[in-house]
């Protein structure tokens, strides 16, 4: 006896077009993403560079009125620094001659009246500062200073405020090094 095999069933060929188009639809996906990450990085290295133009420009116009501060600063320091030429001056000059028609009591009564000189308070010289301990100066540019505290590293400019040692009167060279001046003492390079 002879079976007859069953008929076989056609093979279904699945219906590949559903995963054709969502495998075209992730491919399309992943290209606009890369396009967009593309331009995501353009426009912020644009931006980085825009902003780091107007940094360069805000620096260079920061740095020359602070270069002048800074030779204003040394011409004050020097000025300072040079003894009082007044006293020799008028050692110098000839004595005034009397003559018979002023009366002594009158030069007497003139000298009197003339103010006396007010004697200028006493500044604190840069030399004379102590070196604050603890603080190190660790760069100066553009007219500003790089300082290292026990706190952490501290970018300052003349006038601004450091925690615990006071405002900065001035960052300068004094004695072929640079310093930074503040209200209680000078910050040194180490």
């Amino acid at each position: 006896m002879h079976f007859a095999a069953p008929p076989a069933a056609p093979v279904q060929v699945a219906d590949t077009s559903a995963l054709d188009a969502s495998v075209a639809r992730i491919d399309a996906d992943l290209v606009a993403l890369k396009a967009n990450v593309e331009h995501t990085n353009k426009t912020g290295l644009s931006q980085f560079n825009r902003a780091n133009d107007r940094l360069d420009k805000l620096e260079k116009a920061q740095a020359e009125p602070m270069a002048k501060l800074a030779k204003l600063s040394e011409t004050v320091d020097k000025l300072r620094a040079t003894p009082p030429a007044a006293p020799a001056q008028a050692a110098a000059a000839p004595a005034k001659e009397t003559t018979g028609s002023i009366a002594p009591t009158t030069q007497v009564a003139t000298a009197a009246a003339a103010p006396a000189p007010v004697p200028a308070a006493p500044k604190t010289e840069v030399g004379r500062l102590p070196t604050l301990e603890g603080w190190r100066l660790r760069d100066v540019a553009n007219g500003g200073a790089l300082i290292e505290g026990r706190d952490g590293l501290y970018e300052v400019y003349a006038g601004d405020p450091i925690p615990g040692v006071g405002r900065v009167d001035a960052i300068r060279r004094q004695d072929g090094r640079w310093v930074v001046v503040t209200s209680k003492g000078l910050i040194v390079a180490r």
